[in-house]
């Protein structure tokens, strides 16, 4: 082989040695074949919701919301159970998360099961949840802005499942905030 072709050939391969990653990329971004990281397990509100001036009815820090305009029923219960138990599970952590538990109007339902949940009354910041899913966990970031959700189940081991997922996205929003 020449010098000539042995340049050609060096050549060539040099430039395919670029080409073929950036075609390869550019063919499994098309195809839809790669999905992109998503580390959270409830469902990512986008946009966000902005409580803005309503958020003054809801305690400092983080939220767990469980808002509910009927009766509680016992996919409602399950929920109210699973978000007053973040309190323990969070640890250290539990002074900044506040599980609260939102009706229009004021609840006849018995929270004496769980202490840790507050029972607030408020049919203005009852409003915005109206537009979103009915019976899902809500997480309010200290800023007011309703970021995630996840749904209720009456199955107590579903209910169990959902709730550790509540957990590790509380777990990692609380450990990247700088904020509450």
């Amino acid at each position: 082989m020449s010098s000539v072709k042995k340049s050609r050939a060096t050549l060539i391969g040099v430039a395919l040695a670029f080409i073929i990653p950036i075609i390869g990329a550019k063919l499994v971004l098309d195809q839809h074949w790669y999905q992109g990281a998503a580390t959270n397990q409830g469902i990512m509100l986008v946009p966000p919701v902005e409580l803005g001036e309503l958020k003054q009815g809801l305690p400092e820090g983080w939220v767990v919301l469980l808002p509910q305009t009927g009766a509680c029923g016992l996919a409602c219960q399950q929920g109210l159970y699973a978000i007053n138990q973040l309190d323990v599970a969070l640890g250290k952590e539990s002074g900044r998360v506040s599980p609260v538990f939102l009706t229009p109007t004021p609840t006849e339902h018995d929270l004496s099961q769980t202490p840790v949940v507050k029972a607030v009354a408020d049919a203005e910041l009852s409003q915005p949840f109206a537009s979103l899913p009915a019976d899902q966990i809500f997480i309010i970031d200290p800023l007011g802005n309703v970021i995630l959700h996840y749904p209720l189940h009456q199955d107590e081991e579903a209910m169990r499942m959902e709730a550790k997922s509540v957990l590790s996205d509380l777990r990692k929003l609380l450990k990247l905030s700088r904020v509450g």
